[in-house]
This record gives C-alpha cells, sequence and structure tokens, in this order.
C-alpha cells in the first residue's frame, strides 16, 4: 500500500472494505474518517489533515477538535468547525461536522500543515464559553489548564481579557471556568516548566 508521506487515505483513494480490510491486516490505523500508514506518527500534523477531510478548505477547526488535534482530547464524536460569517458558501460538510459562522480576527487562528486551527488561546475560550453545563466541570478545568499550559500561558488572565473582549454571549459563566483554571495550571507549569510548544505555524 502506498500513499503520500503525511496524507492521510480515504475512501476516494480505496474502497471502505479496502481501508477495513487494511486496518485488520494492521496495515493502516484510523483518524476521524480518514486513514493513515501504519508507520505514520499519529501527531498534530496528522489530525488536522485527517479532520480537514470532512470540510471545505475554508473550515477552520474549533473547540473540541482543535482540543484533539492538539492532542489534548479525545477525537469528538462529531467534530466542531467554524467559518467567517463572510466566507458564506453552500458547500456540503460531512454529517460529522457540526460548523458555525462566527468573526475571527487573525491573531485566532494557526495554520497546522494547510489546515487552519484556533489557536490553543481561542480554543480554550471558546470551550468556556460553549461547553453545556452538562459536562463535567473538573474535565472541562483540566482540559482548559492543558490548553493554556500547551499555549505557554503563565496564567488565566489572557484568557480572561479575551474572553471579555467582542461578543459578551456566556462570558460570565466562560470568566468563572476560566478562574478554577487557575490552581490546575499552576500545577502543570511546576511539572514541567522547561515545555516548548513543536506546532507548525502558519
Amino acid at each position: 500500500m502506498t500513499n503520500l508521506p503525511g496524507r492521510p487515505l480515504t475512501i476516494n483513494d480505496l474502497p471502505l472494505t479496502e481501508l477495513y480490510s487494511a486496518r485488520l491486516d494492521g496495515q493502516v490505523f484510523q483518524v476521524a474518517d480518514s486513514w493513515c500508514v501504519i508507520d505514520e506518527i499519529d501527531g498534530c500534523d496528522t489530525r488536522a489533515i485527517a479532520a480537514s477531510q470532512l470540510v471545505p478548505p475554508r473550515a477552520i477547526a474549533e473547540q473540541l477538535t482543535a482540543a484533539w488535534i492538539y492532542g489534548l482530547a479525545p477525537e469528538p464524536r462529531r467534530h466542531q468547525f467554524c467559518v467567517l460569517i463572510s466566507a458564506r458558501t453552500t458547500a456540503v460538510w460531512s454529517p460529522r461536522a457540526q460548523v458555525r459562522e462566527i468573526v475571527r480576527s487573525p491573531d485566532d487562528v494557526r495554520t497546522i500543515s494547510g489546515v487552519r486551527v484556533t489557536t490553543p488561546l481561542r480554543t480554550a475560550v471558546d470551550l468556556a464559553r460553549y461547553t453545556p453545563s452538562t459536562t463535567s466541570a473538573a474535565g472541562l478545568t483540566a482540559l482548559l489548564a492543558r490548553l493554556l499550559h500547551y499555549g505557554e500561558y503563565p496564567d488565566v488572565s489572557a484568557a480572561i481579557r479575551l474572553c471579555k473582549r467582542g461578543s459578551p454571549a456566556h462570558s460570565t459563566l466562560a470568566v468563572e471556568r476560566l478562574a478554577a483554571v487557575r490552581a490546575p495550571l499552576q500545577a502543570l507549569r511546576l511539572q514541567s516548566p522547561q515545555r516548548t510548544a513543536t506546532i507548525t505555524a502558519g
């Protein structure tokens, strides 16, 4: 089985039955709705490219999908993307993709292997705003701490400032959630004070 390095296989490359057979034979593993040959590294680049196969190029991976791409959360059952309001289109989206129209600053987005993904800071703020209240508070707090630590933020002040800027939607709840991140974020910093990010930024 051959494939371009770093590009996951899809049903456009091989029939689904062959991909399932290859998985059973240990030749590929599944990432989102794509398939990677077994010697590919399951890293940020691979996950970003696999997620991008679900949507048109203009989409931006956000929230739990962005956290998954960064390797900080499990793959969501339904991937989350956003598009700029000015880029409306009638493109067909995968049923596994949830999409919303937003306004975004260029500073809110970075590029990983040609795929646009919200930054760890923006991802943390969006999750603090929009995660349903039925979600485990402890799990969300831990994820927000990991995102800010990954983005090399020493505390929650930048996230709270961003949260208070722009849309006021759910900002009070988000600030409360971010305030709860102070202690776990400090604990992560003490555990690995020299951590450096390895994301390819565009």
